[in-house]
């Protein structure tokens, strides 16, 4: 490695110039970044109606609010760094109740864009108006307006073109502006908040709404029914909010909103102590979703040690993160979903078997799945469908034989029906044995079809069998010629986040292909008018909860063909056979045959083994018959 030393380099005070870019740079990072700077000091200036408008690519911002205004006196200050009306001494660091405080907020802005401020307080008949753009000295004049004030960013960037160029697409910095505000409108249901985007009003909620409305606007109103209050007072500290129930589980973290005294942060931490709350509640790779304010002395915290302040510093983050715990434990203890151990008499705990027990296959116990066994947690990968010959496969034979447990097959199997021989490698021959086909024996855990193959076990997973079997007839040349919609009696409402519509508009077209028939409703509602004929037990809602979490959290939109696999994929996941329900015996040798049958590979959509075989050397082997 080779070194370039600088020789003759001398020491110079920076320019101002320079100094308010780099202060700049390291403050207004992108468009969100002024979204949040502008918004948090419209809720210091005690504002209960905000207007955000985002055009241009989110170069151009508009912030407006009923707040309580800037005086005439304090304008020539207010494009000043180093200037805020909210820190007067260093002790006042260690009790903020504001979000902002550092005094360059306006005036970074002020020096990549070209910036103007209208605004007026109560005390004041008229206002006043703050232009500035890039560098030049801010111009102050007297004009009317109303109470509060109007921030008007435009051409964001035009003077720092290297910022300008690491911008990402737009779909991408609204998300993040959009994000930016939906965390702050969690924390205050007191303030309205209207967010205009270049085509459409992407968020509007009005003030003094119900915390939990507010949550359920925000999020989903799917997400209104599953809340839990979460309440604990713990020396002169508390937490208050809501987390969601077990059954209602996202594929990662985004939906886990934590507030220190109203301030949004992240923390790993409090993640960590959320997910040990419900451990044993969720399954693995899904996490739990959560709004959680926790209230603290000004000297439990320090907000100073991030240059966002998103991070905190607790001085006792040990009782902190224990009163949070206990909190959502008692949240899922109350509502009745954790389940409770309880200790068998004495007598009963052993039960000693006796040589002349038998060992005896019952058929499965008919119950009710659990909730949180209602969908399985994958990870999308891309796109590996099985080929015959280079051309998709297609699955014959109808699904509704296996979508609900309360309707009888359609067509009963042959006592000797015919199994079809595989012919490739990626083929089900692993169900074919010397002119034997299986026989089922019955299902383990509500979960697994247990069955013989001449002297060979195997272990089918029925969820993992028959989403590869949908995934496959999806997947067809002719599939979506053949597809028929069922007209739902009711239509079906679904609520979209709003960070996720630009996603929603991607998607419903192709769901429109595959019998899914869902229109706008007006806002962030869209309705779903009718599903496929031959899945009419599918789970739309949880269709779309997973296909909305899909889209990547940096707003980017896959192209067509992905997106189309992914919709196919979260389709075959949610119609199939779910684990944790139980199936008849006609039911799991119908699914066997099928499988028998199609020429299907040994994963499903996801990745994961559909069946296993346990020859019968495998047994002797584990039996200690051969070494």
């Amino acid at each position: 490695m080779f070194w370039v030393v600088a020789h003759n380099m001398s020491i110079k005070i920076l320019s101002e110039v320079l100094i308010n870019r780099i202060a700049a740079g390291e403050v207004i990072v992108r468009p969100s970044s002024v979204v949040k700077e502008l918004v948090e000091n419209s809720l210091d200036a005690g504002a209960t109606r905000i207007f955000v408008e985002l055009t241009n690519e989110c170069r151009d911002i508009r912030v407006r609010d009923n707040g309580c205004g800037i005086t005439s006196a304090d304008a020539p200050l207010a494009l000043v760094r180093h200037a805020t009306s909210k820190l007067l001494e260093f002790d006042d660091l260690w009790d903020l109740q504001t979000r902002g405080f550092r005094g360059e907020a306006l005036a970074s802005i002020a020096a990549v864009s070209r910036i103007s401020v209208l605004s007026r307080c109560a005390a004041e008949e008229s206002g006043v108006r703050m232009t500035a753009e890039g560098d030049a000295t801010p111009i102050v004049e007297a004009a009317g307006a109303p109470l509060g004030t109007d921030i008007r960013v435009r051409d964001l960037f035009f003077n720092t073109p290297a910022r300008l160029k690491f911008m990402q697409s737009a779909a991408s910095e609204l998300q993040q502006c959009v994000s930016i505000i939906l965390r702050q409108g969690l924390i205050r249901p007191d303030v309205s908040f209207v967010v205009k985007g270049p085509k459409d009003t992407l968020m509007n909620v009005p003030e003094n709404q119900p915390w939990n409305e507010r949550i359920a606007a925000l999020l989903g109103s799917n997400v209104l029914e599953n809340l839990l209050p979460v309440s604990r007072d713990t020396n002169g500290m508390s937490v208050r909010g809501f987390v969601l129930s077990p059954v209602y589980t996202r594929k990662d973290r985004r939906y886990q909103y934590f507030f220190v005294n109203g301030r949004p942060i992240t923390s790993r931490n409090l993640s960590a102590v959320l997910s040990t709350a419900y451990r044993g509640l969720v399954m693995t790779q899904r996490f739990p979703a959560a709004v959680l304010n926790i209230q603290l002395p000004g000297g439990e915290v320090d907000v100073n040690v991030h240059p966002t302040k998103e991070e905190v510093r607790f001085k006792h983050d040990s009782i902190i993160f224990g009163m949070v715990y206990r909190a959502v434990l008692d949240a899922l203890t109350s509502s009745g979903k954790m389940p409770e151990m309880s200790i068998d008499s004495p007598e009963n705990v052993v039960s000693v078997s006796t040589p002349e027990d038998k060992f005896v296959l019952s058929q499965p116990t008919v119950q009710a799945p659990l909730p949180e066994q209602q969908h399985l947690p994958f990870q999308a990968r891309q796109f590996m469908g099985s080929s015959i010959n280079g051309q998709r496969t297609e699955m014959p034979g109808d699904f509704t034989a296996y979508t609900s447990t309360d309707k009888e097959v359609s067509a009963p199997p042959q006592e000797n029906p015919t199994i079809h021989e595989a012919s490739s490698p990626g083929n089900m021959s692993i169900l074919t044995a010397d002119g034997n086909h299986p026989i089922v024996l019955g299902q383990v855990g509500l979960c697994y079809i247990v069955a013989t193959l001449g002297n060979d076990l195997l272990l089918v997973d029925q969820h993992a069998a028959h989403e590869r079997l949908i995934y496959q007839r999806l997947c067809g040349t002719e599939a979506m010629k053949s597809l028929d919609s069922q007209e739902m009696l009711i239509p079906v409402s679904v609520d979209v986040p709003v960070l996720s519509v630009p996603y929603m508009e991607k998607i419903c077209p192709i769901l429109n292909e595959y019998g899914i028939e869902i229109e706008p409703f007006g806002g962030t509602t869209y309705l779903v008018k009718s599903v496929p004929a031959n899945l009419p037990d599918i789970d739309v809602n949880g269709l779309l909860a997973d296909l909305l979490d899909d889209s990547e959290q940096n707003g980017k939109i896959p192209e067509l063909e992905r997106l189309r696999d992914k919709v196919v994929t979260r389709m075959s996941c949610h119609a199939a056979i779910k684990a944790g329900q139980p199936l008849s015996q006609e039911k799991m040798t119908a699914l066997l045959m099928e499988m028998a049958a199609s020429e299907m590979g040994f994963t499903c959509p996801h990745g994961r083994p559909t069946v296993i075989r346990l020859t019968m050397d495998q047994l002797d082997k584990q039996f200690k018959r051969k070494l």
